[in-house]
C-alpha cells in the first residue's frame, strides 16, 4: 500500500489546482494530480475572469495558454447603462476572458502534465488525514494510501477534503436560485458580455460568449418563485423570466438554440476563514464560495493559486508557508465577500428596506459614478472600509 512521496498531492484537476500544478512543477516539485472525472463534461459554471482575474492568469502564466487554446478578450461589458471597455476602466487596464469550462480544465490540466505533474484521473479519493506527511487514501481499484509534504483540496463547492481535514466551515443562505444553460444562435456580439440586475424584481441576467459562436446564458432568481428551471422542456420560460428582467434579452434570445444542459443550483455560501492546517491546504471553492452573480469564484481560484505557489517558493518551511498563505486568503476573501454583501442589498434585494436604500443612493452614484466599488472587476485589494460602504450607500 505504500508508495514514493510526493512534495504536493492535489486532489482536484480543475482551475485552482491545475495552475497550481503547472506553476510548481515547472518549478521542480514533484507534483501529483487526483482527478475524479475521466473527461471533463459540460455543466453550468463560470466562464468569465475578470481583469484583475486576467491579471492574476498572467502572474501564474498562464493567461497566452488559455489565450492561444480555448479562450478569448472580452473587452466589453454592458451593466445596464452602456457598454464599458475594461481595458481602459479598470485598474489592470485588462480585458476580461471567457472561455467554455470544460475546454478551460482540460488545457490547464493538459499543461500541468506538459511541466511535469503526474496526472492520475478517474480516481476515487476515499479520505485525507493532515499531517507531516500529509496522506491521500484513494480506491484505483483498491485502497492505496499517498504521502505529500503538502496536501491541497482543489475539490470544489462541496469539498470532501475540508471535511476530512476537519476545518471549521462557515456558511451564509441566500434566498437565491442561479440558472444556466449553453446556447448557439443568440444575437449578440463575441466582445461583449451582459450582465443585467433588476433589483425591484430581484432577478440577474447574463449573456457569455465562450468562443465558437456559443453563448453561457444566466439567469437569476428568488427561490420564492413557483418554479425552478431544470431540463431543457424548461427553456421557454428561462428566455420568458429573463425578459421581464431584461427586456433586450427577447431579441438576444429570438433565434437561440439550446446546445447544453438548463440546471439551477443554490447559491447559498460557505467558506473556511483560516484554509490551512497540519499540512493540507485549501483552494479554489473548496476554500470559499462566493455567489455566482458577483462572477468573483474563477478569480479567487487564481489568486489562490498564485499566492500559495509564491508561499511555497518563498520558504523551505512548508508549515510556515501554508500559514502565510492562509492568512492572505482570509483578507482578499473577506474584503470580496463584504463588497458582494453591498452590492447584494442595493442591486439584488427587492425588499422595501433594500428600495428605500437605492432611492437614496442610485442618483448620487448617477452622479458620481466613483461612488460605487469597483472590486469586482479592479479587485480586493481596493480598500473596504466604512467610508466606501458609506459613500456607495448615499450616507456622505
Amino acid at each position: 500500500m505504500n508508495s514514493p512521496s510526493y512534495d504536493l498531492i492535489i486532489v482536484g484537476g480543475g482551475l485552482a489546482g491545475a495552475s497550481l500544478a503547472q506553476a510548481m512543477a515547472g518549478r521542480g516539485a514533484k507534483v501529483l494530480v487526483l482527478e475524479r472525472e475521466s473527461q471533463f463534461r459540460d455543466r453550468v459554471r463560470g466562464e468569465m475572469v475578470v481583469p484583475w482575474g486576467a491579471a492574476e492568469a498572467q502572474e501564474l502564466g498562464t493567461l497566452d495558454l488559455l489565450k492561444n487554446t480555448c479562450a478569448h478578450d472580452m473587452p466589453f461589458v454592458e451593466l445596464g447603462t452602456g457598454p464599458r471597455d475594461l481595458t481602459s476602466t479598470t485598474q489592470q487596464q485588462l480585458p476580461g476572458l471567457t472561455f467554455a469550462h470544460s475546454e478551460m480544465q482540460e488545457t490547464l490540466l493538459g499543461a500541468a502534465q506538459a511541466a511535469g505533474a503526474e496526472v492520475r484521473r478517474g480516481i476515487t479519493v476515499e479520505r485525507i488525514e493532515a499531517g507531516h506527511p500529509a496522506t491521500v487514501t484513494i480506491r484505483h481499484p483498491g485502497p492505496q494510501q499517498i504521502s505529500a509534504r503538502l496536501v491541497v483540496g482543489a475539490d470544489g463547492r462541496g469539498s470532501a477534503c475540508r471535511k476530512w481535514a476537519t476545518f471549521p466551515v462557515h456558511q451564509a443562505q441566500n434566498d437565491f436560485l442561479f440558472a444556466g444553460v449553453m446556447l448557439a444562435g443568440v444575437s449578440a456580439s463575441e466582445e461583449q458580455a451582459y450582465l443585467i440586475l433588476n433589483a425591484d424584481l430581484g432577478m440577474f441576467v447574463g449573456v457569455i460568449p465562450i468562443g465558437k459562436k456559443r453563448f453561457r446564458a444566466y439567469f437569476g432568481y428568488q427561490k420564492s418563485s413557483s418554479y425552478r428551471l431544470q431540463g431543457q422542456n424548461m427553456l421557454e420560460l428561462f428566455f420568458n423570466e429573463s425578459a421581464k428582467c431584461f427586456p433586450a434579452a427577447t431579441q438576444l434570445y429570438a433565434g437561440a438554440k439550446c446546445i447544453g444542459p438548463l440546471a439551477s443550483f443554490d447559491v447559498n455560501e460557505s467558506w473556511v476563514e483560516h484554509p490551512y492546517r497540519n499540512g493540507v491546504a485549501l483552494i479554489g471553492d473548496a476554500a470559499g464560495t462566493s455567489d455566482p452573480t458577483w462572477g468573483q469564484g474563477l478569480n479567487l481560484s487564481m489568486r489562490d493559486a498564485r499566492v500559495l505557489r509564491d508561499a511555497l517558493c518563498r520558504n523551505s518551511d512548508w508549515e510556515l508557508a501554508g500559514n502565510q498563505y492562509a492568512t492572505e486568503h482570509g483578507r482578499y476573501f473577506h474584503n470580496c465577500h463584504t463588497v458582494e454583501g453591498w452590492l447584494r442589498t442595493l442591486l439584488q434585494d427587492p425588499s422595501p428596506e433594500a428600495s428605500a436604500i437605492r432611492q437614496k443612493a442610485m442618483p448620487l452614484i448617477a452622479e458620481d459614478p466613483t461612488r460605487a466599488p469597483d472590486h469586482l472587476w479592479s479587485g480586493p485589494d481596493l480598500p473596504v472600509n466604512d467610508e466606501v460602504r458609506a459613500r456607495f450607500f448615499g450616507e456622505c
